[in-house]
């Protein structure tokens, strides 16, 4: 499920990575298990205990662990607007990982140019020719491990 981070304009996804979304695991062992415990007989309540010491195994493995957490991205844009030819200075160490490190930064600048970088500052020219232009500039930082997140600045730049 995708949801909007309240004050931030950005899209996050809060469930679990690709590598470990598949919950029909998890509902497979519920059922295994609840097959097994209706045991009777020897054979069935065996067969239970395994199920259980499995089950357990499974869920710590499989359900427990959510897998990557997505980074956060942010970044402060000085100054956000001004008269062309306008320098703007980004800085995105805000950016954050909590269960690993950020591995790129990768901006899009609005104006038909892109970077990417391993640290998280850099500075960009805008230019207009006549009339004013706003400039939206998108922040996508990705993890160690492949989780990305996105945030977003308006530019206006005048001629």
């Amino acid at each position: 499920m995708l949801k909007m981070r309240p004050g931030t304009g950005t899209r996050r996804d809060y469930g679990l990575t690709k590598r470990t979304n598949d919950t029909s695991l998890c509902w497979g062992i519920v059922v295994f298990l609840a097959v097994s415990l209706k045991g009777g007989c020897v054979k069935k309540r065996t067969i239970a205990a395994a199920g259980i010491a499995l089950g357990v195994l499974l869920i710590v493995v499989g359900c427990i662990f959510v897998g990557n957490i997505h980074p956060i991205a942010s970044f402060t844009a000085t100054p956000s607007s001004g008269t062309t030819p306008l320098v703007v200075s980004f800085d995105a160490t805000a950016s954050s990982d909590a269960d690993g490190t950020i591995a790129t930064f990768y901006w899009d600048f609005g104006d038909g140019q892109t970077a990417s970088f391993t640290v998280a500052t850099t500075a960009h020219q805008f230019t207009v020719q006549s009339v004013s232009d706003v400039f939206r500039v998108v922040l996508t930082v990705t993890d160690n491990l492949g989780a990305d997140d996105q945030a977003i600045k308006d530019i206006t730049v005048n001629p």
